[in-house]
């Protein structure tokens, strides 16, 4: 249906404007006429979706984001406990979305015109994840569709900001280690080759610093090629095995016993395993669908297998917290809670609180991770530059024929 402004007279002379929605600008003349008006002007309103819109920044034209979604459930649950319709909830978030997501939400309008639920114009895109179409699944059909929309925006913004944490501890530290490789390389490659030089043209002999970092060099050198070769062989196969199912299991497998980080991911893992149950089976979810969904969510493939198997033994009338328990690698708190969970009939309650306490230990883990990582990483930066500069020093000492004192 499309809306038309219109300027008309009435059978008194008196001139109106107003709108009348029609199918065709002809039909909104014909309901005019009937109400015994005489069009005089009648344009069709285009609706902003219609209109070009453009935009500076580039960013704006990203495709949808976990962010962008996170956004959208919270206005829209917002407008749905104000009243507005979930079409008119959904036109409202177009509109003050980014560009580069507007399409998203005019497809979702569109489904819900035809008569769709939400849930399944959400699946049919691909684009949201398992939980959150679960969730609003489930409050269509009790009703509650603003609440569990604004629990699932929590979820993940819950989720964002625990990626975001554990970027922050790896990031900092990785990038230092990059360019003090980047800085060594320089110097063995294009400084002390001429250090070489200028040695052998005074004639002037080597310090053991400076000719153990020679020799490094000229190795370095010789085999530059094979390293570069090896090092993105190396990259490749990784990437090759990390995408292959089975490598894949072992790789996460591994993951969860390196020292240190490996205590962080279990963490991880078992934060997001209660969280996601717990808002699955306090929204009414079966276990059996919950756990199909946290099968799917968990990133390391290690832990979505056990949760895989624990379903598997759960169909088979098996308890949830039994298999569980089976080298699982979520935290033993969790796993004993979660029997008295079932026990007590109160899973969803104990699952919650569990994600809180293991959300608080997570932060204080990323926290000591973080503080030992940073001055780790000085030490082995700062010693490895200060032995290039040490051997270069001493043989600008050598070469001027005095000695450090």
């Amino acid at each position: 249906m499309a809306i038309f402004n219109y300027t008309a007279r009435s059978k008194t002379g008196q001139q109106l404007s107003d709108i009348v929605e029609a199918g065709s600008r002809d039909v909104a003349i014909m309901q005019l006429r009937g109400d015994g008006l005489m069009v005089i002007k009648i344009d069709e309103v285009k609706k902003k979706s219609d209109q070009k819109e453009y935009s500076l920044n580039p960013f704006d034209y990203r495709s949808i984001r976990s962010q962008d979604v996170e956004d959208a459930f919270h206005q829209i649950a917002v407008m749905l406990r104000s009243g507005v319709s979930l079409l008119d909830a959904v036109e409202l978030t177009r509109k003050h979305a980014r560009i580069g997501t507007r399409k998203v939400w005019v497809r979702i309008a569109e489904r819900i015109q035809q008569g769709g639920r939400l849930s399944d114009a959400m699946k049919e895109l691909g684009l949201f994840s398992n939980l959150s179409i679960q969730l609003v699944a489930v409050g269509e059909e009790t009703g509650g569709l603003s609440t569990v929309m604004n629990q699932a925006a929590v979820e993940m913004a819950t989720t964002r900001k625990l990626k975001k944490q554990i970027t922050k501890a790896v990031k900092g530290p990785a990038f230092t280690l990059l360019m003090a490789i980047g800085l060594v390389v320089f110097m063995l490659t294009s400084l002390v080759p001429e250090i070489k030089k200028l040695l052998k043209i005074m004639g002037k002999p080597m310090p053991p610093i400076t000719k153990a970092l020679i020799d490094t060099s000229d190795w370095f050198v010789s085999h530059g090629a094979y390293i570069g070769v090896f090092a993105v062989a190396s990259i490749i196969t990784f990437i090759v095995l990390y995408n292959w199912p089975p490598a894949r299991w072992w790789i996460d497998r591994f993951s969860l016993r390196i020292p240190l980080l490996g205590h962080v991911f279990r963490l991880s893992g078992t934060v997001l395993f209660c969280r996601g149950m717990g808002l699955l089976l306090s929204s009414g979810v079966l276990i059996i669908e919950a756990l199909k969904i946290m099968e799917a969510l968990h990133g390391n493939k290690f832990m979505a297998g056990h949760v895989a198997f624990a379903r598997e033994r759960v169909l088979q009338g098996s308890s949830l917290g039994d298999p569980l328990a089976e080298k699982s690698y979520y935290m033993p708190l969790v796993l004993q809670m979660i029997r008295v969970g079932e026990n007590s009939g109160t899973l969803d309650d104990i699952l919650i609180e569990m994600t809180e306490y293991h959300s608080e230990l997570l932060e204080e883990a990323i926290a000591k991770l973080t503080g030992m990582i940073a001055p780790f990483m000085t030490i082995f930066v700062g010693g490895l530059i200060g032995f290039v500069y040490a051997a270069f020093l001493t043989a600008m000492f050598s070469a001027a024929g005095g000695s450090p004192s």
